[in-house]
């Protein structure tokens, strides 16, 4: 579920344009990074806020594409996903918002800087509640209250989400997609904001950046955390060698790590790949009933599946990932009662494995 922010606030926006080509001849993608601000009051508010996006040229010479993230400035909270689309210079993006909807029609794609906008705010039955004109200004420093942007791809989505699972806000599914930061990143991001005091807006600030980058290495050092795997063969994973120091090979296809008192066991296992209705029936047997399982949550996306579950006073957690060169199984089993050591590794653990489409055990 995205994060979603209230008409009931006051925002703000930034707006940062990289330099366009002649009308009519867009070719690639272009950093929108901008602040608006609301000429009058809307609903007894001024809003403003933060525009961190993207131009994406569309299917035709004078067409073009906006997606990214919109955040409220202080006063103002929250945050949401935004898109839009435009006609040579002349911009219309969108948000949904938990008491209604926005729409901003502004010169966004031209080649200088976009100085005004008319922003429209309704409710969810899209009666209007109000407009006025917006003030849009690039961003050139730090934004008020919140800090200065890391720069434009300082981060992917897969960096993000593990800094972020190591601080203890994992995004909602494990194989996250290689790519820019998405919308999943960016909810993530806000959760642990909030987490820290802060205004949880999604927005990538340096700050926050080296923060989470730096205890994320703190918490991978303390637990003696060692890689595993070869990209070349389309895999890599890790364990906390400091936690499971007995290491053994069971077999050509299964290496598994043990705690000293043998209690925790992290199994990786790979086998022959599944058709698809091998792994349907695979996935059905997982989260089928049975006596004795409790707190069982799972999330299933095309060939890839987590599971978490209580059995016999254990936890269970598991990653499933099916590709056409073979099938890879980690399994990481703890006592419950053993949480304060290993509780954050029942999500750490299954997302550290990750499989690509080129996997060759």
């Amino acid at each position: 579920m995205r994060a979603i922010w209230s008409v009931a606030a006051a925002l703000g926006v930034a707006l940062v344009v990289a330099p366009a080509p002649k009308a009519g001849a867009q070719t690639a993608e272009r950093s929108l990074r901008v602040v608006a601000e609301a000429v009058s009051l809307i609903g007894g508010v001024q809003p403003r806020f933060v525009i961190d996006a993207t131009i994406t040229p569309g299917d035709s010479a004078f067409h073009s594409e906006i997606n990214g993230w919109l955040a409220a400035l202080p006063p103002g909270s929250g945050s949401d996903t935004l898109e839009g689309s435009c006609v040579e210079n002349q911009c219309a993006v969108s948000a949904v918002l938990n008491s209604g909807k926005m729409a901003l029609s502004a010169d966004l794609a031209g080649s200088g800087p976009p100085s005004m906008g008319r922003l429209i705010l309704s409710d969810d039955d899209g009666r209007k509640i109000g407009e006025s004109a917006m003030r849009i200004t690039a961003i050139s420093g730090p934004l008020p209250g919140l800090g200065e942007l890391a720069p434009v791809n300082a981060v992917d989505a897969v960096e993000l989400s593990d800094i972020l699972m190591w601080n203890g806000s994992p995004t909602d599914f494990s194989h996250v997609e290689e790519g820019p930061v998405s919308w999943l990143q960016r909810q993530a991001l806000a959760e642990w904001q909030g987490a820290q005091g802060r205004q949880a807006n999604g927005l990538i600030l340096k700050e926050d950046l080296a923060i989470l980058r730096r205890r994320a290495d703190h918490a991978k050092s303390s637990a003696g955390w060692a890689a595993m795997g070869d990209p070349a063969r389309g895999w890599t994973a890790g364990y906390p060698a400091l936690l499971l120091p007995k290491a053994k090979v069971v077999n050509s296809r299964e290496k598994r790590f043990t705690s000293f008192d043998g209690q925790a066991v992290l199994s990786l296992t790979f086998g022959p790949p599944m058709d698809s209705k091998a792994f349907d029936a695979f996935v059905e047997r997982q989260v089928a009933d049975r006596p004795g399982i409790s707190n069982r949550s799972y999330t299933r996306v095309n060939n890839d599946m987590e599971i978490t579950y209580q059995e016999d006073g254990k936890v269970v957690s598991s990653a499933y990932h099916n590709r056409a060169g073979g099938f890879a199984s980690l399994e990481f089993t703890r006592p419950v009662y053993r949480a304060p050591t290993f509780a954050a590794f029942d999500t750490i653990l299954p997302r550290s494995l990750r499989v690509t489409d080129d996997f060759a055990p």
